[in-house]
């Protein structure tokens, strides 16, 4: 699947994000013109909730080992009345470090950290980083950060939005060429809730978890049990290993050499 197959989906996930927004939001300017210029079809119209929700969370759940029953490509949507829990948490760290830096954002100076010692990153564009991050749990987990403030999907330029396509596009590609195989994850954005202040809406900054199981082969995974379940996580192989092993992994997806 190459960026511009993935492309329609990042402009369906905008055009839905757009469309819940509450209208006080500081980004409904943006909603707005996205709403007014992206391309749309029927399958994309969906109909607004009676009440303001808080929070939408997009997510992809990628094979069996991710529980995933349904063996088709699709993510999911979720909206819930209340901030949940893990992306709540993010909001409040990334609200400390602003308030203690100046105003300065904490995944902007991660960019900048990252990009200075190379040494975790995967790959990156104008636009986006992808980087094995140093507090990683998972053996190959990666995030992909915007490289400016963005805020959410509705932020994003028309290049962005393409350019946002090819970082995912080589984050899967690498996953599967690293073991052969089709590679299981679970994804999802975090980015400004529906329903914020003006405070939430700056301090939040827009990025891309990936959370994939396997650890040494195709069929040997790493279980998050025992010791790393009562006590803390454990690291199987360090971030500098895996973003190098994931940046010999780019090139041709390794199906088409077998076809």
């Amino acid at each position: 699947m190459a960026a511009q197959d993935i492309l329609p989906v990042i402009q369906t996930w905008t055009r839905i994000f757009a469309s819940h927004m509450s209208p006080s939001h500081p980004l409904a300017a943006q909603a707005t013109e996205v709403l007014r210029t992206l391309p749309s079809s029927q399958e994309d119209e969906v109909p607004r909730p009676v009440n303001q929700l808080r929070y939408m969370q997009i997510f992809e759940n990628k094979g069996a080992a991710m529980g995933c029953s349904n063996p088709h490509p699709h993510c999911q949507i979720w909206t819930t009345s209340a901030m949940p829990e893990e992306p709540g948490k993010e909001l409040a760290q990334l609200g400390k470090y602003r308030a203690d830096h100046g105003g300065r954002h904490l995944l902007a100076d991660y960019v900048k950290l990252e990009i200075e010692k190379k040494e975790r990153i995967v790959w990156q564009n104008d636009a986006f980083l992808v980087v094995c991050p140093w507090w990683a749990v998972w053996p190959f987990e990666v995030l992909i950060i915007a490289k400016r403030h963005v805020r959410a999907l509705v932020d994003l330029s028309d290049q962005e939005r393409l350019q946002f396509a090819e970082a995912i596009q080589e984050v899967t590609r690498r996953y599967d060429n690293l073991f052969k195989t089709n590679f299981p994850y679970s994804s999802g954005i975090h980015q400004a809730p529906l329903e914020c202040t003006e405070e939430e809406a700056e301090t939040s900054y827009f990025h891309m978890h990936f959370y994939p199981p396997l650890l040494r082969s195709a069929t040997v995974r790493k279980f998050l049990v025992g010791y790393e379940l009562l006590a803390e996580p454990q690291r199987d192989i360090t971030p500098e290993q895996a973003a190098a092993r994931l940046r010999d992994c780019g090139g041709e997806l390794y199906r088409k050499s077998i076809e």
